[in-house]
Protein backbone atom coordinates (compact mmCIF):
# COMPACT_ATOMS: atom_id res chain seq x y z
CA UNK A 1 0.00 0.00 0.00
CA UNK A 2 1.43 3.51 -1.42
CA UNK A 3 1.00 6.19 1.30
CA UNK A 4 -0.67 8.61 -1.53
CA UNK A 5 -2.16 5.70 -3.15
CA UNK A 6 -4.46 2.76 -1.68
CA UNK A 7 -7.97 1.70 -1.19
CA UNK A 8 -11.14 3.65 -0.25
CA UNK A 9 -8.73 7.09 -0.75
CA UNK A 10 -11.45 9.74 -1.46
CA UNK A 11 -10.02 12.68 -1.46
CA UNK A 12 -6.12 13.76 -2.42
CA UNK A 13 -3.66 16.30 -1.92
CA UNK A 14 -5.39 19.35 -3.45
CA UNK A 15 -7.88 19.12 -0.53
CA UNK A 16 -5.16 19.04 2.02
CA UNK A 17 -4.10 22.29 0.26
CA UNK A 18 -7.27 23.66 0.30
CA UNK A 19 -7.75 23.31 3.98
CA UNK A 20 -4.49 24.72 4.47
CA UNK A 21 -5.36 27.64 2.79
CA UNK A 22 -8.52 28.64 4.30
CA UNK A 23 -7.01 27.66 7.87
CA UNK A 24 -4.73 30.02 6.96
CA UNK A 25 -6.68 33.07 5.75
CA UNK A 26 -8.72 32.64 8.63
CA UNK A 27 -5.92 33.29 10.98
CA UNK A 28 -4.49 35.98 9.19
CA UNK A 29 -8.00 37.75 9.22
CA UNK A 30 -7.56 36.93 13.45
CA UNK A 31 -4.20 38.33 14.44
CA UNK A 32 -4.84 41.20 11.87
CA UNK A 33 -7.75 41.95 13.66
CA UNK A 34 -6.21 41.36 16.98
CA UNK A 35 -3.00 43.64 15.94
CA UNK A 36 -5.56 46.48 14.93
CA UNK A 37 -7.48 46.95 17.83
CA UNK A 38 -4.72 45.91 20.98
CA UNK A 39 -2.06 47.80 19.33
CA UNK A 40 -2.15 49.81 16.34
CA UNK A 41 -5.71 51.81 16.70
CA UNK A 42 -6.52 53.85 13.59
CA UNK A 43 -3.12 53.88 11.98
CA UNK A 44 -3.38 50.18 11.82
CA UNK A 45 -3.12 50.56 8.00
CA UNK A 46 1.00 51.89 8.17
CA UNK A 47 2.30 48.66 9.74
CA UNK A 48 3.50 46.32 7.08
CA UNK A 49 1.65 43.38 9.40
CA UNK A 50 -1.28 44.91 8.67
CA UNK A 51 -0.83 44.87 4.94
CA UNK A 52 0.51 41.67 5.06
CA UNK A 53 -2.73 40.69 6.84
CA UNK A 54 -4.51 41.92 4.16
CA UNK A 55 -2.97 40.53 1.13
CA UNK A 56 -2.56 36.90 2.45
CA UNK A 57 -6.41 36.66 3.15
CA UNK A 58 -7.97 37.11 0.34
CA UNK A 59 -5.43 35.93 -1.82
CA UNK A 60 -5.07 32.20 -0.01
CA UNK A 61 -8.84 32.18 0.14
CA UNK A 62 -9.60 32.82 -3.37
CA UNK A 63 -6.39 30.70 -4.20
CA UNK A 64 -8.00 27.78 -2.00
CA UNK A 65 -11.25 28.20 -3.89
CA UNK A 66 -9.67 27.77 -7.19
CA UNK A 67 -8.20 24.82 -6.21
CA UNK A 68 -11.61 22.90 -4.98
CA UNK A 69 -13.07 23.87 -8.25
CA UNK A 70 -10.38 22.56 -10.35
CA UNK A 71 -10.76 19.03 -8.48
CA UNK A 72 -14.63 19.00 -8.70
CA UNK A 73 -15.14 15.89 -11.13
CA UNK A 74 -17.38 19.08 -12.77
CA UNK A 75 -15.94 22.12 -12.05
CA UNK A 76 -18.54 23.72 -14.61
CA UNK A 77 -21.10 22.76 -12.29
CA UNK A 78 -19.95 25.14 -9.02
CA UNK A 79 -22.01 28.02 -9.67
CA UNK A 80 -24.78 25.60 -8.24
CA UNK A 81 -23.83 25.37 -4.80
CA UNK A 82 -23.30 29.08 -4.55
CA UNK A 83 -26.95 29.11 -5.91
CA UNK A 84 -28.60 26.36 -4.56
CA UNK A 85 -27.89 25.49 -0.43
CA UNK A 86 -28.57 22.39 1.67
CA UNK A 87 -28.61 22.99 5.05
CA UNK A 88 -27.57 19.51 5.39
CA UNK A 89 -24.57 19.27 3.63
CA UNK A 90 -21.41 20.57 5.93
CA UNK A 91 -19.74 21.01 1.94
CA UNK A 92 -23.05 23.42 1.22
CA UNK A 93 -22.93 25.13 4.43
CA UNK A 94 -18.69 25.32 4.15
CA UNK A 95 -19.59 27.04 1.21
CA UNK A 96 -21.66 29.58 2.52
CA UNK A 97 -19.88 31.02 5.32
CA UNK A 98 -17.20 31.55 2.21
CA UNK A 99 -18.95 33.55 0.71
CA UNK A 100 -20.19 35.81 3.88
CA UNK A 101 -16.38 35.72 4.53
CA UNK A 102 -15.29 37.24 1.55
CA UNK A 103 -17.92 39.84 1.78
CA UNK A 104 -17.08 41.07 5.03
CA UNK A 105 -12.91 40.78 4.48
CA UNK A 106 -13.28 42.95 1.18
CA UNK A 107 -15.30 45.67 3.36
CA UNK A 108 -13.08 45.41 6.24
CA UNK A 109 -9.76 45.51 4.11
CA UNK A 110 -12.10 48.86 2.30
CA UNK A 111 -12.74 50.34 5.85
CA UNK A 112 -8.81 49.56 7.59
CA UNK A 113 -7.44 51.35 4.58
CA UNK A 114 -9.94 54.08 4.02
CA UNK A 115 -7.73 56.88 4.93
CA UNK A 116 -4.74 56.74 2.16
CA UNK A 117 -7.01 55.73 -0.20
CA UNK A 118 -9.27 58.26 0.47
CA UNK A 119 -6.24 60.73 -0.15
CA UNK A 120 -5.12 59.15 -2.74
CA UNK A 121 -8.65 60.20 -4.67
CA UNK A 122 -8.49 63.47 -3.95
CA UNK A 123 -8.47 65.61 -7.08
CA UNK A 124 -8.70 63.03 -9.39
CA UNK A 125 -11.68 62.14 -11.69
CA UNK A 126 -15.18 61.76 -10.57
CA UNK A 127 -15.32 57.82 -10.29
CA UNK A 128 -12.84 57.75 -7.59
CA UNK A 129 -14.09 60.33 -5.21
CA UNK A 130 -17.51 58.00 -5.74
CA UNK A 131 -15.29 55.04 -4.24
CA UNK A 132 -13.81 57.85 -1.63
CA UNK A 133 -17.30 58.66 -0.25
CA UNK A 134 -18.09 54.98 -0.40
CA UNK A 135 -15.03 54.13 1.98
CA UNK A 136 -15.99 56.82 4.21
CA UNK A 137 -19.21 55.79 4.57
CA UNK A 138 -18.11 51.77 5.37
CA UNK A 139 -15.78 53.14 7.38
CA UNK A 140 -18.40 54.20 9.97
CA UNK A 141 -19.55 50.84 10.17
CA UNK A 142 -16.29 49.26 10.90
CA UNK A 143 -16.74 47.92 14.25
CA UNK A 144 -19.89 45.78 13.21
CA UNK A 145 -17.70 44.65 10.14
CA UNK A 146 -14.90 43.47 12.37
CA UNK A 147 -17.12 41.60 14.67
CA UNK A 148 -19.23 39.45 12.32
CA UNK A 149 -15.44 38.98 10.30
CA UNK A 150 -13.82 37.81 13.37
CA UNK A 151 -16.41 35.40 14.27
CA UNK A 152 -16.61 34.05 10.39
CA UNK A 153 -13.18 33.65 10.13
CA UNK A 154 -13.45 31.58 13.47
CA UNK A 155 -16.03 29.59 11.31
CA UNK A 156 -13.86 28.99 9.05
CA UNK A 157 -11.12 27.67 10.94
CA UNK A 158 -13.23 25.09 12.72
CA UNK A 159 -15.10 24.03 9.13
CA UNK A 160 -11.98 23.22 8.07
CA UNK A 161 -12.61 20.20 10.25
CA UNK A 162 -15.86 19.96 9.67
CA UNK A 163 -15.70 18.87 6.42
CA UNK A 164 -13.33 16.16 6.41
CA UNK A 165 -15.25 14.75 9.23
CA UNK A 166 -18.09 14.16 6.55
CA UNK A 167 -16.21 11.52 5.16
CA UNK A 168 -18.80 8.68 7.47
CA UNK A 169 -17.35 5.58 8.67
CA UNK A 170 -13.21 6.59 9.39
CA UNK A 171 -12.68 6.94 12.87
CA UNK A 172 -10.16 9.23 12.91
CA UNK A 173 -11.91 11.31 10.58
CA UNK A 174 -15.04 10.94 12.53
CA UNK A 175 -13.66 12.56 16.09
CA UNK A 176 -14.62 15.80 17.61
CA UNK A 177 -11.20 17.36 18.25
CA UNK A 178 -11.00 17.34 14.80
CA UNK A 179 -12.17 20.67 14.53
CA UNK A 180 -10.61 22.29 17.21
CA UNK A 181 -7.36 20.97 16.09
CA UNK A 182 -7.89 22.72 12.40
CA UNK A 183 -9.02 25.56 14.04
CA UNK A 184 -6.41 26.35 16.48
CA UNK A 185 -3.23 25.11 13.94
CA UNK A 186 -5.05 27.19 10.88
CA UNK A 187 -4.86 30.13 13.63
CA UNK A 188 -1.13 29.43 14.36
CA UNK A 189 -0.22 29.40 10.24
CA UNK A 190 -2.19 32.48 9.97
CA UNK A 191 0.18 33.99 12.47
CA UNK A 192 3.53 32.52 11.06
CA UNK A 193 2.34 33.91 7.09
CA UNK A 194 1.76 37.26 8.86
CA UNK A 195 4.82 37.48 10.75
CA UNK A 196 6.79 35.92 7.35
CA UNK A 197 5.20 38.39 4.90
CA UNK A 198 5.24 41.79 6.93
CA UNK A 199 8.98 40.79 7.59
CA UNK A 200 9.24 40.51 3.88
CA UNK A 201 7.56 43.63 3.05
CA UNK A 202 10.59 45.76 5.13
CA UNK A 203 8.36 45.42 8.82
CA UNK A 204 10.51 45.47 11.97
CA UNK A 205 10.75 42.42 12.85
CA UNK A 206 11.70 43.49 16.54
CA UNK A 207 8.61 45.83 16.65
CA UNK A 208 5.11 45.46 18.71
CA UNK A 209 3.45 43.85 15.75
CA UNK A 210 5.89 40.45 16.42
CA UNK A 211 6.13 40.79 19.60
CA UNK A 212 2.75 40.47 20.41
CA UNK A 213 1.90 37.77 17.77
CA UNK A 214 4.56 35.73 19.37
CA UNK A 215 3.12 36.58 22.82
CA UNK A 216 -0.25 34.60 21.31
CA UNK A 217 1.58 32.08 19.48
CA UNK A 218 3.28 30.86 22.18
CA UNK A 219 0.16 29.50 24.02
CA UNK A 220 -1.37 28.55 20.92
CA UNK A 221 1.30 26.01 19.99
CA UNK A 222 1.15 24.51 23.59
CA UNK A 223 -2.46 24.50 23.34
CA UNK A 224 -2.13 22.68 19.80
CA UNK A 225 0.19 19.92 21.26
CA UNK A 226 -2.28 19.34 23.79
CA UNK A 227 -4.91 18.71 21.52
CA UNK A 228 -3.00 16.45 19.56
CA UNK A 229 -2.26 14.54 22.55
CA UNK A 230 -6.10 14.65 23.37
CA UNK A 231 -7.18 13.70 19.60
CA UNK A 232 -5.18 10.30 19.56
CA UNK A 233 -5.51 9.59 23.44
CA UNK A 234 -9.32 9.55 22.63
CA UNK A 235 -9.01 7.39 19.70
CA UNK A 236 -6.51 4.81 21.63
CA UNK A 237 -8.82 4.61 24.56
CA UNK A 238 -11.74 3.93 22.54
CA UNK A 239 -10.20 0.45 21.02
CA UNK A 240 -11.66 -1.12 18.56
CA UNK A 241 -10.89 0.25 14.96
CA UNK A 242 -10.33 3.64 16.33
CA UNK A 243 -7.41 2.73 18.18
CA UNK A 244 -6.20 0.92 14.85
CA UNK A 245 -6.62 3.62 13.11
CA UNK A 246 -4.21 5.97 15.72
CA UNK A 247 -1.58 2.77 15.87
CA UNK A 248 -1.35 2.97 12.16
CA UNK A 249 -0.70 6.33 11.90
CA UNK A 250 1.14 6.97 14.28
CA UNK A 251 3.25 3.68 13.62
CA UNK A 252 6.80 3.44 11.42
CA UNK A 253 6.26 4.17 7.95
CA UNK A 254 6.42 7.32 5.95
CA UNK A 255 3.32 8.74 7.59
CA UNK A 256 4.76 8.02 11.13
CA UNK A 257 7.94 9.70 10.40
CA UNK A 258 5.67 12.79 8.91
CA UNK A 259 4.03 12.92 12.03
CA UNK A 260 7.19 12.97 14.37
CA UNK A 261 9.87 14.42 12.65
CA UNK A 262 7.19 17.05 10.34
CA UNK A 263 4.38 18.09 12.47
CA UNK A 264 5.65 17.49 16.34
CA UNK A 265 9.64 18.19 15.54
CA UNK A 266 9.53 21.12 12.73
CA UNK A 267 6.27 22.41 13.12
CA UNK A 268 5.57 22.44 16.69
CA UNK A 269 8.56 21.96 19.11
CA UNK A 270 11.66 24.07 16.81
CA UNK A 271 9.21 27.24 16.46
CA UNK A 272 8.27 27.11 20.22
CA UNK A 273 11.95 26.28 21.08
CA UNK A 274 12.60 29.86 18.94
CA UNK A 275 9.79 31.54 20.22
CA UNK A 276 10.96 31.19 23.60
CA UNK A 277 14.71 32.11 22.92
CA UNK A 278 13.69 34.90 21.59
CA UNK A 279 11.05 36.02 23.92
CA UNK A 280 13.91 35.68 26.44
CA UNK A 281 16.99 37.35 23.76
CA UNK A 282 17.69 41.28 23.60
CA UNK A 283 15.59 41.57 20.02
CA UNK A 284 14.53 39.97 17.46
CA UNK A 285 16.11 39.47 13.46
CA UNK A 286 14.77 38.97 10.41
CA UNK A 287 16.07 35.35 10.02
CA UNK A 288 15.03 34.29 13.50
CA UNK A 289 11.42 35.75 13.17
CA UNK A 290 11.21 34.49 9.01
CA UNK A 291 12.84 30.99 9.93
CA UNK A 292 10.30 30.06 12.81
CA UNK A 293 7.35 31.22 10.77
CA UNK A 294 8.53 29.26 7.32
CA UNK A 295 8.91 25.98 9.77
CA UNK A 296 5.07 26.50 11.39
CA UNK A 297 3.95 27.02 7.96
CA UNK A 298 5.54 23.94 6.71
CA UNK A 299 4.67 21.80 9.53
CA UNK A 300 0.68 23.09 9.51
CA UNK A 301 0.68 21.75 5.90
CA UNK A 302 2.19 18.61 6.67
CA UNK A 303 -0.82 18.08 9.45
CA UNK A 304 -3.25 18.62 6.66
CA UNK A 305 -1.83 16.11 4.44
CA UNK A 306 -1.03 13.86 7.55
CA UNK A 307 -4.55 13.92 8.60
CA UNK A 308 -6.10 13.48 5.50
CA UNK A 309 -4.61 10.38 4.32
CA UNK A 310 -3.66 8.43 7.32
CA UNK A 311 -7.79 9.17 8.58
CA UNK A 312 -8.96 7.24 5.27
CA UNK A 313 -6.69 4.62 5.64
CA UNK A 314 -8.56 2.84 8.46
CA UNK A 315 -12.51 2.50 7.99
CA UNK A 316 -15.01 1.29 10.43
Amino acid sequence: MSAFHFDGLVWHWPIAIYLFLAGLSAGAVFFGILLKHFKLGKKAYQSRFIQAAALIAPVTVCAGLGILVIDLTKPFDFWKILVFYNSTSVMSMGVLVLMVYQLMLFAWIGAIFCTPVVQWCEGRERRWSLLARGLIKLQRWEDVITGILLILSLSLGAYTGFLLSALIGFPLLNNPVLPVLFLVSGLTSGAAATLLVGVLLKGNPNGTEVRFIHGIEIPMILIEMAILFTFFAGLILSGGQSQVAAFNALGEGFWGWIFWGGVVGLGLTLPLAFNLWMKVSADRKFAYVAVTASFSLVGVLLLRNFILYTGQMTGT
